[in-house]
């Protein structure tokens, strides 16, 4: 099966002047998955995965926490409904097919499966691991700490990886608030 090229599925602005990029008033930059997978790979392997996994948490979970406000202000989204629309537009900006089970932000519960996911291993890539997806936990949790109004922040975690299975897992019970900011 060919791929064939198709209107992208989110209004991509380009500043005729400078040539940088925008999706709903956010800038953008488009790179190959195997670049992002390859870097992913050098700084697992200089750092170790929990150390690389905590660097990019805080990170993570400050931007999703950011594009949420973001769209919340430009579209009037709380609650469920942000949450809803930020991975919406994940799914829609290339990140894998994120499909939600179970989302109650003011309980902190969440289940949402990934299929398709641009962080496993590409051709071309050394990366070997069992747990490839782990960046996108802090997404959430920045996704739910916003949707939530709280301070605290719900872990979720990748109970599977799309590496060894069908689609990644990621999972919060709610319970487990911590005050890592």
């Amino acid at each position: 099966m060919q791929n064939e090229a198709i209107e992208l599925p989110v209004p991509v602005d380009v500043d005729r002047e400078t040539g940088k990029w925008s999706v709903d008033g956010l800038p953008m930059v488009l790179v190959p998955q195997h670049l992002l997978v390859n870097n992913m790979d050098a700084v697992e392997q200089r750092l170790g995965r929990d150390e690389s996994a905590q660097l990019f948490r805080d990170a993570g979970r400050r931007s999703a926490w950011h594009w949420c406000a973001h769209e919340s202000a430009r579209l009037g989204l709380s609650g469920t409904a942000i949450v809803q629309h930020y991975l919406d537009r994940l799914s829609r900006r290339g990140w894998g097919r994120f499909e939600i089970d179970a989302l109650d932000p003011s309980r902190g519960d969440l289940s949402v499966r990934v299929r398709h996911s641009a962080l496993l291993p590409v051709d071309g890539s050394s990366r070997s691991v069992d747990r490839a997806c782990y960046l996108f936990e802090a997404w959430f949790e920045g996704a739910l700490q916003y949707a939530s109004g709280e301070s605290e922040i719900v872990p979720v975690h990748e109970i599977r990886c799309g590496v060894n299975a069908e689609e990644c897992l990621f999972t919060s019970d709610g319970s487990g608030r911590c005050h890592d900011k």
